[in-house]
């Protein structure tokens, strides 16, 4: 449950919203999203997106965009796009927006690639709801080069009469499952299309001419199951440090605050085979120097996708077994089997003070991970190297000195049996 002192952070940020949207004119958005979402959008500032290829966050903010009193307004820079920093795969998706003029013109991106290459879904006054207008015509933008949606989209439509009018909030509603993508606006379903592709990719948006403002942004992954509940987890009876877990991993609104000496913990749940994780990690530490938790792939250590400040970045899951030994060698301890270790594919971590967010799929003993986007470790084959790897067994959070606080959220599991 949430401290006293959450409450008070939480009530404290709402009442400031509510006294920003007040002196502004501008209603406030909301505090909290519905049971089963996740906020996309924290009603302060751009955390959790991004402008441009990059995961990172940019040290400056383009200057068409902008968040007042709890709503993200877009002025209109089509070269300056907001996107997630995090694709997403089978998802409903929600999210409000009201144009501050007639001659308004926005695309929506979903399933998207990192600049968003993909066939928006128009936000303008007499084609909102429909595909964008090409040579190749309605619903047919380069649909079999670059993999838009809809696959040519037939289905497709400009829905304006689904609109309300100039000055007033639009609520639309995205189902994305499988190929079928469906768009609701204000409570009516505007069409549905079953030929969508690609399948997973971002969320983003392009203002060619503004002001746009949006606001209430979240989404619920369909198919995962969240794991943000202490009531899901136990002591791991192993590597660590000790103490009562819920004194070293403490609720912190909708994030999980790790702080040492205190115990690695492991799902209550020990017979997850296949499956596909999700979580987002962040060190709190500027200088987080030696940091090192991870998350167990079956359960135990030593088989783990590291989190970590090192050169080689997190991502990095070890081979070594739980006999090996360490050797000294003057200042330095090490592995001798290091060289059993799967280093990642390329360093994606983003600075500390920044949100990482980890992917790790284990499906038949072959093992991904991806961090930020990007592939880290493609399909190693574990078990066929390393035999001890487990057929089953929980998802373990290891907690390692040295004991610097490491944040972590929206923490969620697919069962792919």
């Amino acid at each position: 449950m949430p401290t006293k002192a959450c409450f008070l952070r939480c009530a404290a940020t709402v009442l400031g919203m509510l006294l920003a949207a007040g002196s502004s004119g501008q209603e406030v958005a909301e505090a909290f999203p519905p049971q089963g979402f996740v906020p996309l959008f924290n009603g302060a500032d751009f955390t959790g997106w991004r402008f441009g290829d990059a995961s990172a966050a940019p040290e400056e903010v383009p200057s068409a965009w902008k968040v007042e009193a709890g709503v993200i307004v877009g002025a209109g820079d089509p070269t300056a796009i907001l996107a997630s920093q995090w694709d997403y795969g089978d998802f409903e998706f929600e999210f409000e927006w009201r144009a501050g003029g007639a001659d308004v013109d926005a695309d929506l991106y979903v399933h998207a690639g990192r600049l968003l290459e993909a066939d928006p879904i128009r936000i303008t006054k007499d084609l909102a709801g429909g595909p964008q207008e090409t040579e190749r015509g309605e619903g047919l933008y380069n649909a079999s080069a670059t993999g838009s949606i809809g696959g040519g989209g037939n289905a497709r439509r400009p829905v304006p009469e689904l609109q309300k009018p100039l000055g007033e909030w639009n609520i639309w509603r995205i189902v994305a499952e499988g190929p079928k993508f469906t768009l609701f606006c204000n409570g009516t379903e505007a069409w549905s299309c079953t030929d969508h592709v690609p399948r997973t990719g971002c969320i983003g948006l392009r203002v060619f001419k503004g002001p746009l403002e949006l606001r209430n942004l979240r989404i619920r992954e369909i198919g995962f199951r969240s794991l943000m509940t202490m009531a899901e987890w136990e002591i791991y009876p192993g590597y660590g440090g000790r103490g009562p877990l819920d004194e070293h991993w403490k609720r912190d609104g909708l994030v999980w605050v790790l702080e040492g000496p205190g115990p690695s913990i492991v799902t209550k749940r020990k017979d997850f085979r296949n499956y596909h994780l999700r979580l987002e990690f962040l060190f709190a530490d500027p200088n987080p120097d030696s940091i090192n938790t991870g998350v167990y792939l079956r359960g135990i250590h030593p088989w783990q996708a590291d989190i970590w400040e090192h050169a080689w970045g997190s991502g990095l899951w070890g081979v070594l077994h739980v006999s090996a030994k360490m050797v000294s060698d003057g200042n330095k301890q090490y592995y001798p089997e290091l060289g059993k270790v799967i280093r990642p594919i390329r360093r994606m971590d983003n600075p500390p003070g920044q949100w990482n967010y980890l992917d790790v799929r284990v499906e038949n003993g072959v093992v991904s991970t991806w961090l930020n986007g990007r592939p880290t470790v493609d399909r190693y084959p574990m078990k066929a190297v390393d035999s001890k790897f487990p057929d089953a067994g929980g998802i373990g959070l290891q907690a390692h000195a040295p004991w610097k606080q490491v944040r972590f959220r929206d923490i969620r599991v697919k069962d792919l049996d």
